[in-house]
């Protein structure tokens, strides 16, 4: 049922406790079962002859697939191979959660997790073929557009000709996270890269660091050939460093969270850094940054288990309130939908973008 490199990640992992500490879901429920080890156990068991149901089904959807674990190990073991291909048993089997094929439907239907027919961005007098083409990704289409009108205002004032898809196809992200890699999933990114390839781009500046990682990453494993691709924040980075655009100072103390997928899929840091010190900021760091940063919840996640999903961004907002900042900001759309639904009373959250278009 699961291949090789499956079985000797969850055979490694079965008996180890040593990143249970890390995994934002169990942090906020407090189950074993949501635990890297367990569901290592579980896979491993499976593979020994135990039947896979229903129970286990859930309980490997009970995970954001931040990484986390992965990249506290000193093995150098990844939980999240054994986690995506339990999925995609799971789904040969029929025991995915009622709520969790839902949103697949909705996926397989629509090609977004929202169920959406016409994204809430404008793109009026935006071109849809050009040397560089801005990739917005779902989240940013359909749920919280004021990222992608932000960047929009921000590439017009720097100058930057760049064309937009109206009708941009799923890239493959969210299906992935519900699926596994499957052929459905593949066949998604190919159509992905025939719309980029057919804008005569370039180069692609990706909003959503999920879509960043996964173009960056399985693209390439996939045969799915790309132009250059650069996520937005270090794309707007270098517009800063250019010369090209010169924000106006903000003497103020603000935070930044590292999404999962930027800071351990890119391992990218620092450009949106180097945003908020353009802006006059003083960064007042959180205790866990950078590749160590704690999970704020997944767009995909927050379709089908929205209680814990908003826990965990709660959980998030307590280590902000560790700090003296009273503002927090992220540079990656999936993050600004779920941090500002939980922001507790007496701060503020404000998507990078946003706030660089209000500092122009």
């Amino acid at each position: 049922m699961f291949s090789e490199k499956a079985k000797k990640n969850a055979d490694a992992c079965r008996f180890c406790w040593m990143c249970r500490h890390l995994c934002p879901v169990q942090l906020v429920t407090g189950k074993e079962t949501n635990t890297p080890r367990a569901k290592g156990l579980q896979v491993s068991m499976i593979e020994r002859g135990m039947p896979m149901e229903k129970d286990c089904g859930k309980t490997m959807y009970e995970c954001m697939l931040c990484g986390a674990c992965t990249n506290d190990c000193a093995t150098g073991f990844d939980p999240l191979v054994f986690i995506r291909e339990a999925r995609t048993q799971a789904n040969v089997l029929d025991i995915v959660p009622p709520e969790v094929q839902k949103v697949i439907d909705r996926v397989l239907e629509t090609g977004n997790i929202y169920g959406a027919r016409e994204p809430k961005v404008c793109f009026d007098g935006l071109p849809e073929t050009g040397e560089t083409l801005v990739w917005l990704g779902e989240c940013a289409r359909y749920s919280v557009p004021e990222t992608a009108q932000a960047l929009f205002v921000i590439m017009k004032k720097a100058g930057v000709s760049f064309a937009a898809l109206k009708d941009e196809p799923a890239s493959g992200s969210a299906l992935g996270d519900l699926m596994g890699f499957v052929e459905d999933v593949r066949a998604q990114a190919a159509k992905a890269g025939e719309a980029i390839r057919g804008s005569g781009a370039k180069r692609v500046i990706v909003l959503d660091s999920y879509d960043a990682a996964l173009m960056l990453h399985e693209y390439k494993d996939w045969g799915i050939g790309l132009p250059e691709i650069v996520t937005a924040a270090a794309f707007v980075d270098g517009l800063i460093r250019e010369g090209r655009l010169k924000p106006q100072k903000d003497g103020g103390v603000i935070t930044y969270h590292d999404g999962s997928r930027l800071a351990r899929d890119l391992d990218e840091h620092e450009p949106a850094r180097n945003i908020l010190k353009a802006m006059g900021f003083e960064i007042h760091e959180m205790w866990q940054n950078r590749r160590l940063a704690k999970c704020c919840g997944s767009a995909v996640a927050r379709q089908f288990m929205p209680d814990i999903a908003r826990r965990v961004a709660e959980n998030r907002w307590n280590d902000v309130k560790r700090t003296d900042a009273k503002r927090l900001t992220a540079a990656c759309p999936q993050s600004t939908e779920g941090l500002r639904a939980a922001v507790p009373e007496g701060y503020q959250y404000t998507d990078l973008f946003v706030l660089l278009k209000d500092h122009l």
